[in-house]
This record gives structure tokens, C-alpha cells and sequence, in this order.
């Protein structure tokens, strides 16, 4: 049986930028394939750079967005995957080498797998996120249809991949599987 991971912002980071102002503030949370459809190609955010702040290969908020790297290895596995870019740059000129990246929101197949065992909180989020054997076709990198903020799925050979170029930030959570 395959393993499946989710990506996600590791729990270590507690102080990531935020990309300030209305730049992408209408990127909503859980990305549909409509929503991606809607956006620029490549978008220029900024942030307030303060030397305490984290620069992680994951950006979690406002939405899902993973860094140049990250959406290297997802393209290695999966061409099909669509991206669109966010340029981010500090608000304050000094501070460009530190704190300039590029960030990329995805558009990947959504699968319906969740299994019946899954937990969902009283708001509809998910506690506990279990995958239903029986739905999942062997896809490398997959989004699960039905939940409420983008839950990115990758096999072992991707997590393993995105692992030995020791990014920062990076959380991985081994899922379980029935």
C-alpha cells in the first residue's frame, strides 16, 4: 500500500510573513478550479519585513502557496499541475535580498477519497483526515475534494523528494490510510 502525506506549513513557524494590503486578499482559502481560472498569471505582493519574520516554502494564508522549489519537485510528478505566481517583495527597498520570493498557487486534480472515518469539527473543517483506499488511483500529488481549506496530498516519493532539498518550513503528516 502506497503512503500519503499531507504538506502543509510546519507548526515551527511562528511568526511567517503576511502579504499586506488587497493584493490577493480575494484568494480564497480552499482554491477551486474556478477560483485559480479567475486569477493573473503573476501577481505582486508585498510585505511589512520585520527581521523576526519567517520565510517559509509554504504560505498558508491567505492562501495555499508553495515557493519556486517546492513547485519544482510538484512539476517533476505531475505536469499537469497548473500554477500562477505571486511575486512577494518587501515594502521597504532595504530589505529586498532578504525577503523577496516567489510563491505559486496550484490548480491539481481533486480526488473524492475521504474515508467515512474522517473527523470533522462542528464547522465543517477536518480533524482528522483519512483516505479511502479504495478511491485513490495511485496519483502522486492530489487535492481531497470536500474540505473546506486546500489539503494537499503527496506519496512518499514526492515528500521524500521535497525532503532532501532541506527546505524551511515544510510539515509533512503522514496520513492514514483504510
Amino acid at each position: 500500500m502506497n503512503e500519503y502525506y499531507l504538506l502543509r506549513q510546519s507548526r515551527d513557524i511562528v511568526n511567517p510573513i503576511k502579504i499586506e494590503g488587497d493584493s490577493i486578499a480575494h484568494y480564497p482559502p480552499a482554491m477551486m478550479h474556478q477560483d485559480f481560472r479567475g486569477l493573473e498569471s503573476v501577481k505582486v505582493a508585498y510585505i511589512e519585513y520585520q527581521k523576526y519574520q519567517e520565510i517559509p516554502d509554504i504560505l498558508a494564508y491567505p492562501t495555499y502557496m508553495v515557493s519556486d522549489e517546492i513547485r519544482r519537485v510538484l512539476h517533476m510528478y505531475d505536469e499537469n499541475i497548473s500554477f500562477k505566481g505571486v511575486q512577494v517583495f518587501p515594502n521597504r527597498p532595504k530589505y529586498i535580498k532578504e525577503a523577496s520570493k516567489v510563491y505559486w498557487v496550484y490548480d491539481c486534480v481533486m480526488e473524492n477519497c475521504l474515508h467515512k472515518d474522517s473527523v470533522r469539527l462542528p464547522n465543517g473543517e477536518l480533524k482528522e483526515l483519512i483516505l479511502d483506499k479504495r478511491k485513490l488511483r495511485g496519483r502522486d500529488i492530489f487535492r481531497v475534494q470536500g474540505t473546506l481549506d486546500n489539503k494537499l496530498v503527496i506519496s512518499l516519493a514526492v515528500a521524500e523528494s521535497i525532503l532532501r532539498r532541506n527546505l524551511y518550513g515544510v510539515g509533512l503528516e503522514r496520513l492514514s490510510v483504510r
